[in-house]
């Protein structure tokens, strides 16, 4: 498949849900749905609604969660290219973080956040390494650098 025809299906995927392309599922499930994604950079969407996952009454979501927002956002970049090629979400581990750095205390209830990942570099052993970023109303609030390992493909998609 040619790097066309792979953004070409890529670009297809704005507006799904993030579970499409993730192994998780609630409670676990951070990530709404997939806005953005061609080349090495994908770009998803999550708001803060009061009784979520890790959502504090009245306070919102810790900064630190932060972290799992970005390495979901990694899940839905490598479950989007395997869904395009015909397979579905692969396994993946967060092997580490580097340099987190925040300038909220908390991720706010009623607020949508969109995290953004870059491939930086990926191996033939499924190791990668990505540069993240949290946005609200397109403002960098959060950034890191991100290792990981994809361990396997997922299933093959029927028809």
């Amino acid at each position: 498949m040619t790097d066309f025809d792979l953004n070409s299906r890529l670009e297809q995927f704005a507006g799904i849900l993030a579970v499409e392309f993730l192994l998780h599922r609630e409670p676990m499930l951070l990530i709404d749905r997939l806005l953005y994604s061609r080349d090495n950079r994908t770009t998803c969407e999550w708001a803060v609604v009061e009784g979520g996952p890790f959502v504090e009454p009245r306070l919102g979501i810790a900064a630190y969660v932060g972290v799992e927002f970005m390495a979901q956002c990694i899940g839905v970049h490598a479950g989007a290219r395997a869904r395009a090629t015909g397979f579905g979400p692969p396994l993946g581990f967060l092997l580490g973080t580097r340099h987190y750095k925040t300038i909220l205390p908390r991720f706010g209830i009623g607020e949508t956040f969109q995290v953004t990942c870059e491939e930086l570099i990926r191996d033939s052993s499924g190791m990668g390494s990505y540069e993240c970023c949290i946005l609200l109303r397109g403002i960098s609030v959060a950034e890191a650098r991100l290792s990981v390992l994809e361990k396997g493909r997922g299933r093959e998609l029927s028809g």
